[in-house]
């Protein structure tokens, strides 16, 4: 077995003479990546590979991510921009091109903003498909032919930097690099950091090592260092690709070097490069001043050595300070942010004519042009792959500043889920909720807490000592902790929960029984903080514009729902928009603009309306069923060309739009060019709207065949439209969650028996136009008994009732018959969500890994029952 060598400063795992693991090749080699066969299947051979067969269950008592799985490549593919990284799994290990090469098993993965923005705009990809990923940590488990400091065994992490192989890229599971692009992982550092450090690292010392020219053989503190520029300039500059070649040997003048003393301000202070930028400057004696988010990372600013720091949300203020600050003397400035920030640090640069020039580094983008005495510089980061002699320069310093602790790591959060959840964690990094820290995936799939075992135990919200959840009660912003969230989210396939706003008064049920919900937005803003810390993912708005069946009051959907994103991060809200009242021009205005504002939080779901009353007290027409969901129709069509396109016209019979310009947009993100549009119904109306223009379909609850009949029905429809696989299904339930499903059954007949009979009943009257009044008596509530109308939408139908066992069997059901969303809603609001998030939610996640949810037989065999007609829950 593997175990930790401590006679060396750093980690290493060794063989102990086990014969390495041979495993067949895929039947179809992955031609298309240029990779081939190694011989690597061959099971007569089986140490053919030269790879070390590690145990899974061999683990460092002081790091848990030292493990490896058997050898077998798994990687993200990504297919084209503006996709989803897909998952391919038993592809053929690469093999190795030249004498200097290795072969690491990768242990973890670091992500970088990078990671995204390629894959959405289409930079750093030669070809499609294609591996992305810059940073990664693990074991060599193949050395090179060449006399090297880096062992087999050892414990290594690096930066993927050069693109263009897709050996060297990280999102796999063995990734091919050299020993002067690695650096060993040091006693008392944990896998998880290295992971985190590389790319950032390494971009942080060519910006200030080579485009600054600052020096590290003297430093002020910590081990000495090489002269990094005189290295650089000693290479051929044959030997240096050409477009790194001017920034490489004509970045700065000798006489203009930075020297200690000398101020240099970092823009995006609070990212990994920005801080390291921060302690590297240090080290060499310069004075540094921050801009940054200050809400969110002053302490940490403080804590790397920073000398002054600068809040970064009022440019023209930061640039007024900054210059107060250096006392107008300010020659250096790194960007990490922008092409906008970049132009402001511009601004607050000297600027000289004939004395030294300033220098500015844009990281991600550079102003327009430059201003005069400034010279603009671009990091020639490929400078660390392609020469060795530089690379080994950098990676044994490093080395030599994790040994002597003289940098402070990167703070890390683990995300779950294996190469499979890194979809979701970029999707944190695209909306902007990761500050200060890096997210680092273990490959594998595994938390590092979990000894291994083939069915793990589900996961639990963070809860205090006094059994809540942790930042609820006396909730601030800053103390709340969301990566449960992110952890119980992390499989793409996984069935998402939303629940329903209380945003009217009277609760979710028409019944006089108590209900420990309330309509205030202090107690939303609870609620909405509550479902996203345990783990929901959307809540729907209500519509009314008028008192009536147990709502006698009412919220406005949209601006509520803008007050809860305002004061939470994760979940998404779904604002009811009713055509008629609203025009599609201003609801497009609103939502595009709140678009913004939330990072991409805003959905909406378009009712064409049951409420006669609704329509005609404000001067509305009230149009037949057919002719309503016509003009939800061209409503949603409206709002998707406004919102997709430069100039929308539109010549319908309900709207009319001529070459117009909405500014902004909503944001364009990875599989949502605009903000999610949902719809219900279930009439052939509804259903051909869903079909023909909605991104997902809102069903009622249903019989088993019902459920069938209605998705099967829609996909149909859906694929005559040309949208097959388009159209998404979320499905309405009402939840009672208790110890016994005898007490849940009797907690829904004491709802039902104290029904507001003449409330329920003038509802009944009303959803007629909604349902039985559709030529084939198919609408929405046409079958709906009194006891079932009790809860709006059908939701005691769903039968989430009973304990959190059943509830979690029949969610997987759902599932499997086709339910993406499952909409939740509850009695006693101020405490069943949580509940429903700590008993629940975790065991239907727990059953996902074990494969449920999508065999729809057995699904069926194990709980359909419930839903036939004939064996429907009891109510008396």
């Amino acid at each position: 077995m593997p175990s930790v060598d401590d006679s060396t400063q750093f980690l290493s795992l060794k063989q102990n003479g086990v014969n390495g693991h041979a495993k067949s090749p895929p039947s179809a080699p992955f031609s298309n990546l240029g990779l081939k066969p190694n011989g690597i299947g061959n099971h007569d051979s089986p140490r053919s590979n030269g790879l070390a067969k590690v145990e899974a269950s061999a683990v460092h008592d002081e790091d848990e991510f030292l493990r490896l799985e058997k050898p077998q490549q798994d990687l993200l593919l990504l297919h084209g921009p503006r996709q989803k990284y897909t998952l391919e799994k038993s592809k053929e290990i690469p093999e190795l091109h030249g004498d200097d090469e290795i072969l690491v098993q990768t242990l973890a993965i670091g992500l970088n903003p990078v990671d995204w923005k390629g894959a959405d705009y289409g930079f750093s990809q030669p070809s499609y498909p294609w591996v992305n990923g810059r940073d990664f940590a693990g074991i060599v488990v193949k050395g090179s032919r060449k006399e090297s400091r880096i062992k087999q065994g050892d414990v290594v992490f690096g930066p993927s930097t050069d693109y263009r192989d897709v050996r060297k890229a990280a999102y796999q599971e063995y990734v091919v690099t050299t020993p002067s692009n690695v650096a060993r992982i040091p006693q008392g550092v944990q896998v998880k950091e290295g992971a985190a450090l590389g790319v950032a690292f390494v971009a942080a010392q060519i910006a200030l090592g080579i485009s600054f020219g600052l020096d590290f053989s003297r430093p002020v503190q910590g081990p000495n260092g090489p002269d990094f520029l005189q290295i650089a300039r000693s290479l051929n500059p044959l030997h240096v690709p050409d477009d790194i070649r001017g920034e490489v040997f004509g970045s700065i003048s000798q006489s203009e070097r930075p020297k200690p003393g000398d101020w240099i301000a970092v823009w995006g202070a609070n990212t990994t490069t920005g801080q390291l930028a921060i302690q590297l400057a240090k080290l060499a004696g310069l004075r540094v001043v921050a801009i940054a988010d200050l809400a969110k990372g002053s302490h940490r600013l403080v804590e790397i050595g920073a000398d002054f720091q600068i809040d970064r949300h009022d440019h023209k203020r930061a640039v007024e300070v900054l210059k107060a600050v250096t006392g107008g003397k300010l020659r250096f400035g790194v960007d990490v942010v922008g092409a906008e920030t970049a132009s402001a640090l511009q601004d607050a640069l000297q600027k000289s004519t004939s004395g030294p020039q300033s220098h500015l580094l844009g990281l991600t983008g550079t102003p327009k042009e430059a201003a005069p005495g400034v010279t603009i510089h671009k990091v020639p980061i490929k400078l660390f792959h392609e020469a060795s002699v530089y690379g080994d320069a950098v990676v044994e310093w490093l080395e030599k500043l994790l040994i002597a602790k003289s940098l402070k790591l990167p703070e890390v959060e683990v995300a779950e889920g294996g190469l499979a959840g890194i979809n979701d964690a970029l999707d944190r990094l695209r909306a902007g909720t990761v500050s200060g820290k890096r997210i680092v995936v273990s490959v594998g799939g595994r938390s590092p807490s979990n000894s291994g075992t083939s069915t793990p135990a589900p996961l639990s919200p963070p809860l205090n000592g006094n059994g809540t959840l942790n930042g609820i009660n006396g909730y601030s912003q800053a103390d709340a902790d969301l990566s449960y969230h992110d952890k119980i989210n992390a499989d793409p396939d996984r069935v998402k929960f939303a629940y329903w706003v209380p945003n009217v008064s009277g609760g979710l049920v028409v019944s006089k029984i108590p209900q420990r919900t309330n309509w205030d937005l202090k107690s939303n803003v609870r609620y909405a903080r509550t479902a996203e810390q345990v783990g929901f993912e959307y809540a729907l708005s209500q519509i009314r514009f008028m008192s009536g069946y147990g709502a006698a009051s009412q919220h406005e959907p949209v601006t509520f729902s803008q007050a809860l994103l305002a004061k939470t991060e994760r979940i998404k809200l779904i604002a009811a928009l009713l055509p008629g009242p609203w025009n599609p021009a201003v609801a497009a205005k609103q939502i595009a603009s709140i678009d913004n504002y939330c990072d991409g939080r805003i959905a909406v779901n378009v009712v064409s309306g049951w409420f006669k009353a609704e329509f005609t007290s404000i001067g509305q027409w009230w149009l037949d069923h057919s002719e309503r969901y016509r003009r939800s129709r061209e409503f949603i069509q409206c709002l998707k060309g406004i919102w997709t396109q430069d100039k929308f016209t539109f010549k319908g019979d309900f709207y009319q739009f001529n070459d117009y310009p909405l500014q902004p947009k909503p944001l364009v993100l990875p599989n949502r060019p605009y903000p999610e549009i949902f719809q219900g119904g279930n009439s052939d109306d509804a259903r051909n709207n869903g079909a023909a223009v909605s991104d997902y379909y809102f069903m009622n609850g249903n019989t088993l065949e019902g459920f069938q009949t209605q998705i099967a029905d829609v996909r149909q429809r859906a694929k005559d439209q040309g949208r097959e696989g388009q159209v998404k299904f979320a499905l309405n339930g009402f939840v009672i969650c208790r110890e016994t499903e005898e007490e849940a059954i009797r907690v829904l007949q004491e709802i039902q028996g104290k029904a507001d009979a003449e409330a329920v009943e003038g509802f009944r009257q009303q959803v007629q136009n909604a349902g039985a009044s559709t030529h084939n008596k198919t609408g929405m509530w046409a079958n709906s008994k009194f006891e079932d109308l009790v809860q709006y939408n059908d939701g005691f139908k769903t039968k989430l009732i009973g304990t959190k066992e059943q509830i979690a069997d029949r969610i997987l059901l759902l599932k499997s018959l086709g339910a993406d969303i499952i909409l939740t809603a509850f009695l006693h609001y101020d405490e069943e969500i949580e509940q429903f998030g700590r008993e629940v939610l975790p065991l239907v996640r727990s059953l996902e890994k074990q494969g449920r949810g999508k065999d729809q037989e057995y699904e069926i065999r194990l709980t359909g029952d419930v839903y036939k007609e004939k064996k429907a829950l009891p109510v008396r």
